[in-house]
């Protein structure tokens, strides 16, 4: 059979889900290809291809965009459908909205490979786990316990067919999932959905990690690599040390990865250095304690910040910082405090994002409880780079925050009496399209210079 995969964009990082799903099908006989619709137009790709199955994998923010090109076709040719990805984990009751013939929750490789088995036999695939259809919402599986049981994934189906092909930067996973629930946080659902069905934070083996590594190495330009997991290392465990030795003979290339800051402490960084390491992206959220554990979530230990982040720095590690502006119940002082912070821990780049609670999550439940945004509320993240969208603050007190969203980063690399006038200018000067261009100006050069090493020409 032929298998078409569509997704929506894709910019530096490849959508590593469908690379797996692709190593499933090739794996049973099978030949894939992919539609991306910002490049391709899917009625001509159907046309050449003729694909007996299509698949979707879709993020939280392009469901509807598609579902639109998914429409335009339906009807003029036959394939069987199905749709993945976060926004169908997250949003299940949009099925009928979807109009494709079957949804696959969560983890995709086994219920991937049972559909096809199903389509090859002529079968009905209503009983599929992880799988809703019209006829039926099944439950979902365990949760593969050994991931090096996963095919090898088809990283040319991504890379060869996009942009990916011929830039500086590859990103990887070495592990899946997350040990913690954060109220704001996807995982804050999987928790729910994968209760008692095995082990959330998972592990690849190393060796298989440095083997996809050094394929796409000597196939693709590879000159910075990012880790995309959402915590890549832990502790100074015999995984790191292990990973340590194989990355640094036999890749060598300077990378970027997830931390937890209170998780951070010499041990590990003196193994991340050793690496290659030469940046990190962290999360402190807010300067309130209150607002991160009783309302984001997010259960830390308790820790001097400061000194945290400038013991990173202490090793040669560039530092992204993120912290979330407008969380309900926040003060604008806390958000004006993060500057201050970022400052004195010699933050390399300070990121600020405006919380909008995503569907699905604890907070969503709160803010649709407190009455902070309507039930009918997308919840699709969309909001995370504007102004916040929750009813519980002034249109005032919104002006600031994403003052402090457009211009905090700067502010927060500035020197007295500079950083005080920065902070009076995002206080009493409207949000304007300056600010904006200001912003993207600095992010685009600290994220091609200081967090990432991006040489857009040979």
């Amino acid at each position: 059979m032929n298998i078409l995969f569509v997704i929506n964009s894709i910019s530096y990082a490849d959508h590593i889900s469908i690379s797996y799903l692709s190593a499933v099908a090739k794996k049973r006989g099978h030949k894939t290809f992919l539609c991306i619709l910002d490049n391709d137009d899917l009625e001509e790709k159907i046309k050449l291809i003729k694909p007996e199955i299509v698949a979707y994998s879709v993020n939280i923010i392009h469901f509807k965009i598609i579902v639109e090109e998914h429409k335009k076709v339906k009807d003029k040719y036959k394939f069987v459908s199905i749709m993945g990805g976060p926004h169908v984990t997250f949003s299940p009751d949009t099925f009928l909205e979807s109009g494709v013939d079957a949804y696959c929750v969560g983890e995709g490789e086994l219920p991937f490979n049972d559909f096809i088995e199903k389509i090859e036999n002529n079968d009905s695939f209503d009983d599929v786990d992880n799988l809703i259809t019209k006829n039926k919402k099944n439950p979902v599986r365990p949760l593969i316990k050994d991931l090096g049981d996963i095919p090898f994934p088809d990283r040319d189906l991504v890379i060869s067919n996009s942009i990916l092909n011929d830039t500086p930067k590859k990103t990887f996973y070495a592990t899946r999932g997350c040990p913690f629930n954060c109220n704001y946080c996807c995982n804050n659902h999987f928790h729910k959905i994968y209760k008692n069905k095995g082990k959330l934070f998972r592990r690849f083996p190393v060796d298989r990690l440095i083997s996809e590594i050094e394929y796409v190495k000597k196939k693709y330009r590879m000159e910075f690599i990012k880790f995309g997991d959402d915590l890549f290392a832990m502790s100074a465990g015999e995984w790191m040390k292990k990973f340590v030795r194989e990355y640094k003979s036999k890749i060598n290339v300077p990378f970027n990865c997830y931390l937890r800051i209170d998780m951070v402490n010499d041990d590990l960084l003196r193994l991340l250095k050793k690496a290659g390491c030469f940046s990190v992206h962290l999360s402190v959220d807010s300067t309130s304690e209150h607002i991160r554990e009783d309302i984001l979530g997010r259960k830390m230990k308790k820790i001097n910040i400061e000194e945290k982040l400038k013991k990173i720095k202490s090793y040669g590690i560039n530092t992204w910082v993120n912290f979330m502006l407008a969380v309900p119940e926040s003060s604008l002082q806390d958000d004006i405090n993060a500057i201050s912070l970022a400052h004195k821990s010699n933050v390399t780049y300070a990121s600020f994002t405006t919380t909008d609670p995503m569907k699905g999550t604890k907070l969503y439940d709160y803010c649709i409880d407190k009455k902070y945004v309507e039930e009918s509320y997308d919840g699709d993240m969309s909001n995370c780079y504007g102004p916040s969208v929750l009813s519980c603050f002034s249109e005032k007190d919104k002006d600031i925050r994403y003052n402090i969203y457009c211009l905090g980063p700067i502010a927060s690399k500035l020197r007295f009496p500079f950083n005080k006038i920065m902070i009076f200018i995002i206080k009493h000067i409207r949000p304007n399209k300056i600010f904006k261009k200001i912003r993207r100006i600095f992010l685009d050069y600290n994220y091609n210079n200081k967090i990432f090493i991006l040489k857009n020409k040979r």
